[in-house]
Formats: C-alpha cells, sequence, structure tokens
C-alpha cells in the first residue's frame, strides 16, 4: 500500500518545496525594490513587510498543522493493519478522514482551552 501512497507524496512535497521557494524569492524580490527605490517611509515599509499573523494566530495554525500530520499518519498506519479489498473498498479513507476529524476536534478542544485560560490570566 505504501508504493502507491509515495508518488503522492512526493508530488505534494515537491509542490509544496517549490511554492515555498517561490515565495521567498517574491520576498526577496519586494524587499530589493524598496531598498532601490529608496523608499523612506516607515509606515509603508512595515505595512508591506510586515506579518499580518499574530502570534496567537501562529501558534493556532501550527498547532492545528501538527495534529493533522500527527492524526493523519495515525490513520495511515491503522488502515494498515486493516483487512480489505482495495479494488471494492472506500475503507482506507473512511478511516483516514476520521482520524483527521479527531486530529481537528482535539485541535479545537486544545484552542478553546488555551483561549480560556489566557482570558483567566
Amino acid at each position: 500500500m505504501l508504493y502507491k501512497i509515495a508518488p503522492f507524496v512526493m508530488i505534494i512535497m515537491t509542490t509544496w518545496i517549490t511554492s515555498m521557494a517561490i515565495i521567498q524569492l517574491l520576498k526577496y524580490r519586494i524587499k530589493r525594490k524598496i531598498v532601490d527605490a529608496r523608499l523612506t517611509d516607515q509606515s509603508l515599509i512595515k505595512a508591506i513587510l510586515e506579518d499580518t499573523q499574530g502570534h496567537k494566530e501562529r501558534q493556532q495554525n501550527l498547532i492545528k498543522w501538527i495534529f493533522l500530520t500527527l492524526f493523519g499518519g495515525m490513520g495511515l498506519i491503522a488502515q494498515e493493519f486493516l483487512p480489505y479489498s482495495m479494488e471494492e473498498s472506500v475503507l482506507p479513507y473512511g478511516v483516514i478522514v476520521i482520524f483527521l476529524s479527531i486530529g481537528l476536534i482535539l485541535n479545537y478542544l486544545l484552542n478553546e482551552h488555551l483561549s480560556k485560560s489566557r482570558k483567566d490570566s
């Protein structure tokens, strides 16, 4: 089963790495054009270069992806131990979806707990 998933995973990883490289290249070009144009307006430079997400949003996003990858991997491992006919069954997709759903529910509960604990502090 893993040999059939590997090309799909490689395509996704290659696409992700390529998109991250393009994003970094575009950020560099923007910074370079700011320097070449000798822009001195600090508010304009800050608006162009500043990340729009705060610390809380970045933390929630990171936790979400940790839960999704963890439970997605657990779903892939669990489906390897279930007997099914690969040509006729949709069981593997159901197993993965259920594990991803559990990961998202736990992500939601953890974020709610963290937001309540921040409000209490």
